[in-house]
């Protein structure tokens, strides 16, 4: 009898075969779709950890599937699909803990912790994944004021290779506990995390566009703004090219601020007293208003490019980030404000090490999804210049590193991580989209 026959009768209900709205379902990531032998839901710890076990005894391969960044297609073997593991609870004993399944979504988060006047940083659309944003480091709302998703992380339910749950937390499992924190989901199956939320008393912000008159002034001007703002501000300025008549062509800035509409207003004076400026929506906004819906199906586009943690936000810098979309490949910036409390967490707290990043740079040659080996080459040359500017890559921006993650984690980081591989997982069962081999 197969290992999957044999999980269907320990596990009826749980293990679906192609053809079945639950394994289409779980086949498809966020990469786009695979060709699993089988889709499996489990319900609990305990089940994931049975599938895991059955698996490694059959030698067939594992992916998970978590929601949002981090998964990639598979062919053959199992997935993991943890979308039923998706509660959202707050403890009730007033330590702001919140305990978060691991197929979870950052929109659950954030309808749960609303009422509360709570928020945890979290990504930019409702329906990325927690355990995929999470696990690559968490970069997103509230990162300048909080720090990093993984920053406010305190404990993690880990289903091992070995099919053992483990609770891992900075006493009792701390290298795990560290490299969980930034290293993807090469060490294991989380099925919970818990975070500890932060109050937030006020909040406002919305969206700033320009039009295209001005490009580098506009940038200019943000990353003034941004350089000298307090922590409470938080912001993304993304520059796009004329593509479609329902996506605005120029800069386009969304910002929130823990405080008032008339403080926001006045920390933004630099950039809404810009002749550029096209329209402006700000006001008091509630936490899940800052997240938007990702548009449904896969994109029609292809991204070629790259990203990565800026230490200074130089003049030459912003001229030849400003240059990169003055060719004809369309092109696209995308800047993400950082310092703050990012800033203040040591080099060494978490396997996200670039803490001396200002900004967060993505530069990426829009291509048709069929797009020749000729053009993706001439889109990915035309960033060079601009990623050279940058200390290292973001895993959750960055999904075609593949087996190479030295562009992610300098060596000390990254020996450390296959230390961590090594004890946790010596078969490398788990071989994340940002592979750690141990």
């Amino acid at each position: 009898m197969s290992f999957i026959a044999e999980l269907s009768e320990r596990m009826p209900q749980r293990v679906h075969a192609p053809g079945t709205p639950e394994y289409e379902a779980g086949a498809a990531v966020f990469a786009g779709s695979g060709t699993p032998d089988v889709v499996v839901r489990p319900a609990s710890a305990a089940e994931v950890a049975e599938a895991v076990r059955a698996a490694v005894a059959a030698g067939a391969p594992i992916a998970v599937k978590s929601g949002g960044h981090g998964s990639a297609p598979v062919t053959g073997g199992l997935v993991i699909d943890l979308s039923a593991l998706n509660a959202v609870e707050l403890a009730d004993d007033g330590s702001r803990l919140v305990h978060v399944g691991g197929g979870a979504h950052w929109g659950d988060v954030a309808a749960a912790l609303t009422p509360h006047g709570l928020v945890v940083t979290s990504g930019d659309t409702t329906d990325v994944g927690v355990g995929g944003l999470a696990l690559g480091g968490g970069l997103g709302w509230f990162a300048r004021t909080h720090g990093l998703t993984v920053d406010l992380l305190r404990e993690v339910e880990l289903v091992t290779a070995a099919g053992e749950v483990l609770q891992v937390n900075a006493d009792s499992h701390p290298e795990l506990f560290w490299a969980l924190r930034g290293g993807g989901g090469n060490f294991g199956v989380v099925t919970r995390f818990t975070f500890e939320a932060q109050p937030v008393d006020g909040l406002v912000g919305g969206h700033v566009r320009f039009d295209q008159s001005d490009v580098r002034a506009v940038v200019g001007a943000w990353r003034d703004v941004f350089r000298d703002g307090p922590d409470e501000l938080n912001s993304t300025l993304l520059v796009m090219p004329p593509l479609m008549p329902e996506m605005p062509a120029g800069p386009q800035m969304s910002v929130a601020l823990v405080g008032s509409e008339d403080d926001l207003r006045r920390l933004l004076e630099p950039l809404l007293s810009l002749p550029s400026v096209a329209d402006v929506s700000l006001g008091p906004v509630a936490y899940p208003d800052l997240l938007e819906a990702a548009p449904p199906g896969e994109p029609p586009f292809r991204f070629v490019g790259g990203n990565g943690f800026v230490p200074d936000l130089s003049d030459a810098a912003l001229d030849v980030f400003v240059s990169a979309l003055d060719r004809e490949v369309p092109t696209m910036l995308l800047l993400r404000a950082l310092g703050g409390a990012f800033s203040r967490v040591p080099t060494d707290a978490t396997a996200v090490a670039h803490r001396d990043g200002r900004a967060l740079v993505a530069v990426n040659g829009i291509l048709p999804a069929d797009a020749t080996d000729d053009q993706v080459a001439a889109a990915r040359a035309g960033v060079d210049e601009a990623i050279a500017f940058t200390s290292g890559a973001y895993s959750n921006f960055s999904p075609e590193f593949g087996d190479d993650v030295t562009a992610i984690y300098p060596p000390a980081t990254l020996d450390r991580l296959r230390a961590v591989k090594r004890e946790i997982d010596p078969g490398d069962v788990f071989r994340a989209s940002h592979h750690i081999a141990p």
